[in-house]
């Protein structure tokens, strides 16, 4: 015969907490209490460790673990300038619209790619400074051509740099003078620049390709966001000496040759082959055995 289910029993009421009700914390254990005698005796080094570590967090613990308003000394974080600060500055006038400045390379702080070689090449080519820098008189040269446009609230200047760097020749090793002609464009805003939502990393392809350059607009946002500088219309000068030693900068390659025939070294004694004659090939090399199967040709030749 079947029994009838008996009714769920009611659920007890909620517990309701006052403002003055709270939970009673956990005694703390204590190592050394005679209640723990037999703990102790099991598990005294852990509970040696375990009371370092929460000393240590007590130490961290509330407010006091958040860092002061101490300065951080950061070694090498000095106010002193740049040395190459002051070597090429633009000066704001609506009158003139083409610029001509002459500086070294060791006034842009590339002291290390200018040599002897390098200056006898600038010679050379017509490179010469009409007015000697006085830092450094015996530099090698470097020339910038500028053209200004003028544009609302813009100023573009579109300008070819022309040097000789000294670097060494990837061949030979010997030193060797590569020419630099770079051609760059920088837009000096009178707004503060706001950093782009996307930045394009590449080569635009399709139908958005054609669509890049159809304005002056977008002519000026195809340069890139290193060479767009703040120049605000109360500011007269702006140094503009950084970028285009970036520009130089970017010309140091691996790939200098001294000379387009350079014979290079040999790559068995390492002698040079432009002013010596390598005699490593005319040396027989005797055949050595590598193991068990070293001589297994002369064997199967024999057979």
């Amino acid at each position: 015969m079947l029994r009838p289910i008996a009714s769920p029993l009611p659920s007890p009421p909620p517990i309701k907490f006052s403002s003055h009700h709270r939970p009673t914390p956990h005694k703390p254990f204590i190592p050394n209490h005679p209640a723990n005698t037999t703990l102790n005796q099991r598990f005294t080094p852990s509970i040696t460790k375990f009371c370092s570590l929460s000393a240590q967090f007590d130490d961290f613990s509330g407010s006091d673990w958040e860092l002061g308003d101490e300065e951080i000394e950061i070694p090498g974080d000095d106010d002193e300038g740049c040395p190459w600060e002051g070597a090429i500055l633009y000066r704001r006038n609506g009158a003139i619209s083409h610029l001509e400045y002459a500086t070294t390379l060791e006034s842009l702080g590339l002291a290390k790619v200018s040599s002897g070689l390098s200056r006898t090449r600038a010679f050379e080519m017509g490179l010469r400074l009409v007015k000697p820098v006085t830092d450094y008189p015996d530099g090698t040269p470097v020339l910038i051509s500028v053209d200004v446009t003028r544009r609302k609230h813009k100023l573009r200047l579109d300008g070819i740099v022309r040097t000789v760097i000294a670097l060494n020749c990837n061949r030979c090793g010997e030193p060797a003078a590569q020419s630099v002609y770079s051609n760059f464009a920088l837009l000096l805003c009178e707004e503060p620049i706001a950093e782009p939502e996307t930045i394009n990393i590449g080569m635009i392809f399709g139908e958005e390709k054609l669509k890049t350059f159809e304005t002056e607009e977008d002519d000026d946002a195809s340069i890139d966001l290193d060479d767009q500088l703040y120049f605000p219309p109360e500011q007269k000068v702006i140094d503009i000496s950084k970028n285009i030693r970036d520009i130089i900068h970017v010309e140091i390659t691996i790939s200098a040759v001294c000379d387009p025939n350079c014979k290079g070294l040999c790559l068995k004694c390492g002698a040079n082959l432009n002013i010596s004659k390598c005699t490593c090939r005319q040396q027989k090399v005797e055949e050595k055995a590598h193991g068990p199967l070293g001589n297994l040709r002369k064997q199967m030749q024999q057979t």
